[in-house]
């Protein structure tokens, strides 16, 4: 007879071998860019591999997208927790956890361009393979994340922090 902790036991390696696919499709490329740094002086960077499917934008390159009247094509995703959104988030940027992107970037449009940031750009990066491993086609990385916004803040209370 089969004790109750044998098959759980058994239940959990299968489900982390059924999962192993997708958190290396997931995280692997994360873990490419944490560990690529270049010859310039200004010291540690993140270079996109060339398989990543996405790109890299900075905070200035997004603030005059932002400014430009004529460019209105593109969503950005803030994947901080809400409390974090709440406190404040550039003007515009549509809250997504990290952990709600998954069933909720099926409502999103693929023909937009989608800049992801988060607190300071390591984990936006996940949230870009993920919305790159779901069909589309031009995401952008915010690098730095929040932390390398130096213009003014939205809380969600319509309030503006300079």
């Amino acid at each position: 007879m089969i004790t109750k902790k044998i098959v759980i036991i058994i239940t959990a390696v299968l489900i982390a071998i059924t999962l192993l696919p997708v958190l290396a499709a997931a995280w692997g490329p994360l873990y490419a860019n944490i560990a690529a740094t270049d010859n310039a002086d200004d010291g540690f960077i993140f270079n996109q591999p060339k398989d990543t499917g996405f790109y890299e934008i900075t905070a200035d390159q997004l603030r005059d997208r932002i400014e430009d009247k004529s460019d209105d094509n593109f969503i950005i995703i803030d994947i901080r927790d809400n409390a974090s959104y709440d406190e404040g988030h550039i003007p515009g940027a549509v809250n997504i956890p990290l952990n709600e992107l998954g069933y909720r970037v099926f409502g999103l449009d693929k023909t937009a361009d989608i800049i992801v940031y988060c607190f300071t750009g390591i984990t936006s990066k996940v949230a870009c393979r993920i919305l790159v491993n779901a069909g589309f086609k031009d995401v952008y990385d915010m690098t730095g994340g929040i932390k390398a916004w130096d213009y003014a803040l939205e809380t969600s209370d319509g309030r503006i922090n300079i």
